[in-house]
């Protein structure tokens, strides 16, 4: 099991990281606005949104394939710091 990190949000609340989460965190602040597809994944961006870390806007893009008219979904996302996180 990955060891967590403690960390104190603004509010004051201690929540644990995994490794993971804090190498998301990082990227995103230092981006200030990160797409889907650029390596971080869903649950990783919706734990930090989850915890207040980060803010996300998320949009699903639903088309039917021509030849065998099934539907078909594409979720994005672009998540933004939390200014104080």
């Amino acid at each position: 099991m990955a060891r967590l990190t403690k960390v104190q949000l603004a509010d004051g609340r201690i929540v644990g990281l995994s490794p993971t989460q804090v190498r998301a965190v990082r990227a995103i602040r230092k981006a200030g606005t990160y797409y889907a597809y650029d390596g971080i994944s869903r649950a990783t961006v919706a734990a930090l949104e989850r915890h207040g870390l980060v803010t996300v806007k998320w949009s699903v893009l639903t088309w039917t394939a021509r030849r065998t008219y099934r539907n078909r979904s594409m979720c994005d996302w672009v998540a933004r710091p939390v200014r104080g996180a």
